[in-house]
């Protein structure tokens, strides 16, 4: 898997939509949006997706203290479309086995939607807010991070505007794996979600 893609598979994951869907060209686009103080990180990633797929330049968003980028259509996110969105909602889909698999999927993923709990030196965990997901999608994501990372998780049940959203939760057992795998890829501004 080139990097480009495992990139894309942890953005899809995190903070990245697919938008549209052309059936005749079977295209779709990445669409990623970032507050303006992680516009480096926006650039890092702009730069690993252009190594695969033709990019749009990134855009600061009108009214608002955020910048942004989308591909151009692309048959492969095309495919990832299929795969991660069912009526119009994103999905972990059948074969998530094979698809996040390397360290730097996990990290975009990490950095995207994840959280350092650094309350004290006995307290060091690691979290991802999976909140478009359900339960029984979470339960299936720490089955992959334990088979593919060796890393323990649980689904946590997390309270947000009155409603209850799954989590993953990183166990202490397994948190100098998480962060000794994800670290090399963590963009500077998120250097704080490792410690």
């Amino acid at each position: 898997m080139r990097d480009h893609i495992k990139v894309v598979i942890g953005s899809i994951l995190g903070d990245g939509n697919l938008k549209g869907f052309s059936k005749k060209a079977q295209a779709s686009q990445i669409y990623v949006s970032q507050h303006s103080d992680k516009l480096p990180y926006l650039e890092w990633l702009h730069f690993k997706l252009e190594e695969g797929f033709e990019m749009n330049s990134i855009k600061p968003k009108k009214g608002y203290r955020q910048h942004y980028f989308m591909s151009k259509p692309d048959k492969v996110l095309g495919s990832l479309k299929k795969k991660f969105y069912q009526n119009g909602k994103k999905v972990i889909p059948f074969g998530i086995v094979e698809l996040l698999k390397e360290p730097i999927s996990l990290a975009v993923w990490y950095m995207d939607d994840g959280t350092l709990d650094k309350r004290n030196k006995y307290h060091f965990n690691a979290s991802i807010a999976t909140y478009c997901f359900g339960f029984e999608e979470c339960s299936i994501l720490t089955e992959v991070l334990k088979k593919n990372f060796d890393i323990v998780a649980s689904v946590n049940r997390s309270k947000m505007r009155e409603k209850i959203y799954p989590r993953l939760y990183i166990k202490s057992e397994s948190m100098d794996r998480f962060v000794s795998l994800v670290k090399p890829f963590i963009h500077p501004v998120f250097n704080y979600k490792v410690g």
